[in-house]
């Protein structure tokens, strides 16, 4: 932020919001709608990808395996859904939950080390 002068303070910095600042600050609001769109991919890719990850392990290598071993393919669908929308729910609560506790990027990256 001080090469560009930009007005953000060091919270905001550590909550990632220096990638908006830049791009508002150069492009002005066509920079801020860029940045809004490549979030909401960002962010619909991985939810996908994890729900989809998760519901295959719980529903065939768990399900099938050890709770239901002649489950139908409708049967291991229904689990299917069920994991996405169980894990999506605890999800939200744990991003609520670390959202209220006040952990950013900031700490995350503190956290790794980096």
């Amino acid at each position: 932020s001080t090469a560009l002068q930009l007005p953000i303070t060091a919270d905001e910095a550590g909550s990632g919001l220096v990638p908006p600042a830049v791009a508002t600050e150069l492009l002005g609001d066509a920079g801020a709608v860029l940045i809004l769109v490549m979030l909401f991919m960002a962010i619909v890719s991985t939810g996908s990808a994890e729900s989809i990850a998760v519901s295959s392990l719980v529903a065939y290598d768990i399900y099938r395996e050890y709770l239901n071993p002649d489950a139908t393919g409708e049967q291991i669908l229904f689990v299917s859904r069920c994991v996405v929308v169980g894990f999506g729910l605890v999800m939200g609560a744990l991003s609520i939950l670390l959202f209220e506790l006040g952990l950013n990027l900031g700490w995350a990256y503190l956290f790794m080390g980096v």
